[in-house]
């Protein structure tokens, strides 16, 4: 027998999950992650998981990882130390930047400026020119400057070596002969060009997003060989397959060489997950809620396809880098909640993490956090435990949770209740940028909700919006894992254009699409993809003529040559724009940058359906208890969701516990189990 796998580092858990080929079963396991050294916790998990699965790492055939080291990276500014090579003339460009602010009109009063990720006294300028528009080569390279500047750089302890030079996107000759001068200088300092990673125009664009990925370069190294050595010491042979930002796979050697593509790699899993579950189930338009303990992402899916962007933020920095467009709020389980001076209550973005947790966890957490509050008010019931084995500590919740009732003069129910009215809130304004301030109406989107606290709120949530159904996948606590699971080897290949619809037509658009799509092919190749599994998607990124806003529009390819041409693709552009902004332009259309995303399947796991076995949920019903809705408590069912079967229908109120997480069906609602093993929740009849 041959089993998959799938394992996500999360800031409080490593969740896992183990998919048998032959007899389509999924195992789920979580372990607390070990920030100090996230492989041991990966490593943890999977010996666990697999044992749990009745089987061994030997078995294992697939493996599917997603990581947060670049992610912390960037947020703790860990990363190795850069080097920069440019044009003469533009060493300042790090620091030149954008112009740009956080938060409202004076968020800048409170702004540090982060320093560059490449320091100006290990930035050095080279001789050379490149021509624009032209690309053509008006001054040769200056050869001996850049064998000066490498040997001097080397010399200086850089760990890493961007080289970035103004134009190159138009003709990199000059940074591919930088860098095999750098091969001969310094062979062991690992280097990229910028016109490899991001081969298109916007020069703080392309020597941040390349600086970002040598940052990451020597961590990302050891950390995949000391994952890849431990797996062997383990007795495994199994292909490891890392999770890009965008949901897409690519191999450990091709991670090595462009860690700046995993910045997102954890969340953007549960968002391919939930996609292809609820596209299984018939509902293609889906918003997504990814609530964990330290965070809650929320995405939209729409026609099936999860909506992505070019423009990857992590803190304060934002590069370019393909990814899955979600929205990242302070707000996860383990949010600590406080009151402030002004006597207004506060739910995070502060966590109380994996140690010491929050204060039901029994490890010496003292803090009231929003787990906390749903201890208290019966939410999470007194059978559950974390993960299947961890007893939850209920009078330390409750103490914690007094003292903020103490503060504010209420019951601890009331002050539990206010702590979840925020969360909830917090998580409402999210998935409201991601939908209604883009031109969506959530009435017309499910929602998905998974993550291990994600399906505790999600009901309140789906309620004020009206984004029904509501669905709440098997094994919703590992679900950005299984999401691994069903993700395809990808990679982008793009192309700065910049032509406007009077200067090309519909043909001149098609070559050089299938020109990127060669590249594509090859890449697929290279990455052990038959060619009778590739496939690709072809996308402009489009704008009116003179202006900057870009929108990015699916390309059918194969209708350029035709009598439409482009103006299929400038009614899309304008609808869409019309959609997000409410007008649209008499102007010409530009085509920026054309963008071939090349594919390949990969079969990780499969979604069985099972047949109905009636309405009556009885036999999964554990005992009832006293849970809190609305200012006062309800004698509540508590099912066991392993015993639950398709077609069994559940009144609210009613509380649902598996090992990964519980599932919270309001009052006034129903839930029913679908063929596939979701949970489906709607509004009741009296609604």
């Amino acid at each position: 027998m041959t089993y998959n796998l799938g394992v996500d580092v999360g800031g409080t858990f490593t969740d896992v999950i183990v998919f048998d080929e032959s007899t389509h079963e999924l195992t789920i396991d979580k372990v607390l992650s070990t920030p100090a050294n996230p492989s041991e916790g990966v490593l943890h998990g999977i010996e666990e998981a697999t044992a749990k699965a009745d089987t061994s790492v030997a078995e294992l055939d697939l493996v599917f990882h997603g990581t947060t080291v670049v992610t912390n990276m960037l947020l703790e500014e860990t990363g190795s130390r850069v080097g920069l090579i440019t044009t003469a003339g533009h060493e300042d460009i790090l620091h030149l930047a954008r112009a740009w602010t956080p938060g409202p009109l004076y968020g800048w009063m409170g702004m540090e400026k982060p320093n560059p990720l490449a320091d100006l006294v290990d930035t050095r300028g080279v001789g050379g020119s490149i021509a624009s528009p032209s690309g053509a080569e008006t001054e040769p390279l200056d050869e001996d400057a850049v064998r000066a500047a490498v040997s001097d750089l080397a010399d200086a302890g850089v760990e890493s070596l961007t080289v970035a030079l103004l134009n190159s996107y138009l003709n990199p000759v000059h940074e591919e002969r930088v860098r095999e001068i750098v091969e001969e200088e310094a062979p062991s300092l690992p280097v990229s060009i910028s016109s490899e990673i991001v081969p298109e125009y916007g020069e703080y664009e392309r020597t941040l997003t390349t600086v970002i990925n040598d940052y990451a370069r020597p961590t990302v190294i050891d950390y995949l060989d000391d994952l890849d050595a431990s797996l062997a010491d383990a007795g495994s042979s199994a292909t490891m397959n890392i999770v890009r930002s965008d949901g897409g796979l690519m191999s450990t050697a091709a991670a090595k060489g462009r860690p700046v593509e995993l910045a997102l790699s954890g969340p953007s899993g549960g968002v391919v997950g939930a996609a292809t579950i609820a596209s299984k189930k018939g509902v293609p338009d889906v918003l997504t809620l990814d609530m964990g303990g330290t965070s809650t992402d929320v995405s939209l899916v729409e026609e099936g396809t999860p909506e992505t962007t070019r423009q990857t933020k992590v803190g304060y920095r934002e590069f370019t880098s393909r990814s899955v467009d979600v929205n990242t709020v302070g707000a996860g389980g383990g949010s600590v909640a406080r009151v402030q001076l002004n006597g207004s209550l506060q739910v995070g973005p502060e966590s109380a993490g994996a140690d010491p947790g929050p204060a039901c966890y029994g490890q010496g957490g003292e803090e009231p956090t929003v787990t906390d509050a749903n201890v208290v008010l019966g939410r999470i019931p007194s059978s559950a435990q974390l993960g299947g084995r961890m007893e939850l500590d209920r009078e330390a919740a409750h103490d914690a949770v007094a003292t903020i009732a103490e503060e504010r003069g209420t019951t601890v129910e009331e002050a539990a209740q206010a702590i979840l009215d925020i969360a909830n809130e917090n998580m409402h304004s999210a998935l409201r940028v991601v939908s209604v301030e883009r031109g969506y109406d959530p009435r017309e989107f499910g929602l998905v909700a998974f993550g291990g606290a994600g399906p505790m709120h999600a009901n309140a949530l789906a309620d004020v919006m009206g984004a029904y159904p509501l669905i709440i996948p098997p094994g919703p606590g590992v679900m950005s894992a299984f999401g691994f699971l069903t993700s395809d080897i990808q990679n982008e290949f793009a192309e700065t254009y910049l032509e406007t619809e009077a200067d090309v037509d519909g043909t001149d658009i098609y070559d050089a699409l299938r020109a990127l799509e060669a590249e594509a092919s090859d890449w697929l190749v290279s990455e052990g993809v038959d060619e009778a599994d590739h496939a690709f998607d072809y996308v402009a990124d489009c704008r009116y003529f003179r202006q900057d806003i870009q929108m990015s529009i699916p390309v059918a390819i194969e209708n350029l040559r035709g009598e439409a041409g482009l103006a299929e693709i400038k009614d899309d552009f304008e609808a869409r724009h019309d959609r997000q902004f409410g007008f649209s332009l008499d102007a010409p259309l530009e085509i920026a940058n054309l963008r071939v995303i090349g594919k390949g399947t990969l079969q990780g796991v499969t979604i069985e359906e099972h047949e109905a076995a009636g309405t009556d949920p009885s036999a999964a019903e554990l005992d009832t208890t006293e849970v809190y809705f609305d200012d006062a408590y309800h004698e509540t069912p508590v099912y066991d969701r392993d015993r639950l079967r398709a077609g069994n229908e559940l009144d609210g109120p009613a509380v649902i516990t598996e090992d990964d997480s519980t599932v919270v069906v309001q009052p006034a609602h129903v839930a029913t189990v679908d063929r596939y093993g979701n949970i489906e929740i709607n509004r009741g009849e009296t609604q």
